[in-house]
């Protein structure tokens, strides 16, 4: 693939219309065992896939067309272009990008730039902080590389927020962590609401 066609970052996301039984689940448990788990309030979860292209129209409709991706009678959708970038987003680092995931371009609910916190539950309540969580296997073949999107809606102001997400989400011991195996997945974390960066933890 060309430069130009590296500038380009697609990216969609998929949620449940219905109700998630993998993030209910996985709420109870982290409420129920997880130290810390008492001031986890809501657990929103999306799939993504994502790949370079040098144009958006026709790629995204051909992604959504396989059905192997996104299911219209089961799942929301959004896509988002991230542009100007030629390494992929999710390489190097704890971080999501600061404008991750992108300009939205496409959807099932509004294309506005509400669709992603749309598709993650909405705006978190009062008195809390969202923290995104993208994961991903290592070392998978591409071109289309995909993963989890969990959103944790935390009774925290942002700064401890960050650093319980951590605890919550990355499992690396028997009452820490249910969300990612940090020995086969590779993570990135953010805070939309406040623009908050990471410190490297794995």
């Amino acid at each position: 693939m060309n430069q130009a066609a590296e500038s380009v970052q697609i990216i969609l996301l998929t949620a449940h219309k219905g109700v998630d039984l993998h993030a209910a689940t996985a709420l109870q448990v982290m409420r129920d065992r997880l130290e810390g788990g008492s001031q986890l309030s809501g657990l929103f979860r999306c799939q993504w896939h994502s790949f370079a292209a040098d144009r958006v129209a026709g790629e995204v409709d051909s992604l959504l067309a396989t059905g192997r991706y996104f299911n219209p009678n089961k799942h929301h959708y959004g896509v988002f272009q991230l542009a100007d970038r030629t390494d992929p987003w999710y390489a190097g680092g704890n971080d999501l990008p600061g404008a991750w995931p992108g300009t939205p371009v496409a959807g099932d609910l509004a294309v506005d730039e509400q669709l992603y916190g749309n598709l993650l539950g909405g705006p978190p309540g009062e008195d809390q902080s969202a923290v995104d969580v993208a994961s991903l296997v290592r070392e998978q073949p591409g071109p289309i590389v995909s993963g989890v999107l969990w959103r944790l809606a935390l009774e925290a102001a942002p700064g401890a927020a960050a650093e319980l997400a951590v605890t919550l989400a990355v499992a690396r011991r028997r009452k820490e962590g249910l969300l990612v195996n940090p020995h086969l997945e590779d993570w990135l974390m953010g805070a939309p609401q406040a623009g908050l960066r990471m410190k490297e933890t794995g």
